[in-house]
């Protein structure tokens, strides 16, 4: 893989299904729903915690920061702790950014006298439930230690996350920390420091298009078990570009199959308008599986390319 500065701007979707499954649940138990309309919906952090998951079991040369890690005795440790476990660079910022998963997402680190808000090049949004017709049920279960409990999944869901990838996020890393202290560090601003500072690179961008493109199949839980990834879309803007594109759920139909048809998706409209776009767009890369689901638009389009979900980069 490659280790060349990624300086595209990318904006994309993930959808993630959930058949008889909890994809994210309240502090109930419960699949999440709105409390003003009662739909289904999960938060980026549940997204974020599967990709982060993917990445530690499948990259395990890749260090991970924001992620459960156990001491000797198999206890939980804190930040501080997990921090010191990494391999120390000369100072706080550029040890973070040794880890892919800060690198990514950015983080707030509030330990070892340092506070550091370092803004992500990838933001998540919360998804939304494009089917709209699924419900939620309880099971009671019986467990070897316990009376009766209970376990709630939902029947059916469709959640559509948006993402955005903005290479440019890191440059302004260099200037983020927020201590009065921090201003004796000016040596993190001096040119061969910055030289060194690690940014996002190709292979960062193919680790992360194959844990969102895989992240909630991997995780086969007893609660996620019928979550699965469905559908990914990656919109690659030229380098120079300064376009802003809007969310894609808006432009994204969905149809359930029935009596054994595949279920549908209807990306008509999303195609139809990145073409108003095409001179900013250097690829539109699409991900499913040919065999499960039928994808609907006019594909007419060089720059659109269509890949199986489950095949790495």
């Amino acid at each position: 893989m490659s280790s060349t500065e990624f300086k595209n701007r990318v904006y994309g979707c993930v959808v993630v299904k959930a058949v008889n499954a909890n994809y994210n649940a309240d502090f109930n138990g419960l699949p999440r729903r709105l409390k003003s309309d009662g739909s289904f919906y999960a938060t980026d952090k549940s997204f974020k915690w599967l990709v982060r998951n993917y990445i530690k079991k499948n990259h395990e040369s890749e260090k991970v920061l924001f992620t459960k890690q156990l001491n000797e005795n198999f206890e939980a440790i804190d930040l501080d702790k997990a921090f010191d476990k990494l391999e120390q660079k000369d100072n706080v910022l550029f040890t973070l950014l040794e880890c892919i998963d800060v690198r990514l997402f950015g983080a707030t680190f509030a330990a070892k006298g340092k506070n550091l808000s370092l803004h992500g090049v990838v933001q998540v949004t919360h998804a939304m439930d494009l089917f709209g017709k699924g419900k939620v049920y309880t099971d009671e279960i019986l467990a070897p230690f316990t009376a009766i409990g209970s376990m709630s999944k939902a029947t059916e869901a469709h959640y559509i996350h948006n993402f955005s990838i903005n290479p440019k996020n890191l440059s302004s890393w260099k200037n983020v920390i927020k201590k009065e202290d921090a201003k004796k560090e000016k040596s993190l601003l001096d040119d061969e420091k910055e030289n060194s500072l690690k940014l996002l690179s190709q292979n960062d961008i193919n680790i992360l298009k194959n844990a969102f493109n895989n992240a909630a199949t991997f995780y086969d839980s007893h609660s996620k078990s019928g979550v699965e990834n469905e559908l990914s879309i990656y919109v690659t803007l030229n380098e120079n570009s300064i376009l802003t594109l809007p969310n894609f759920a808006q432009f994204i139909k969905f149809t359930k199959g029935e009596n054994g048809d595949k279920n549908s998706f209807d990306i008509s409209e999303l195609i139809k308008y990145l073409a108003k776009h095409n001179e900013d767009i250097a690829s539109i890369d699409i991900y499913y599986i040919e065999e499960l689901t039928n994808l609907i638009f006019d594909n007419q389009n060089s720059k659109i390319k269509i890949f199986d979900l489950t095949k790495t980069i």
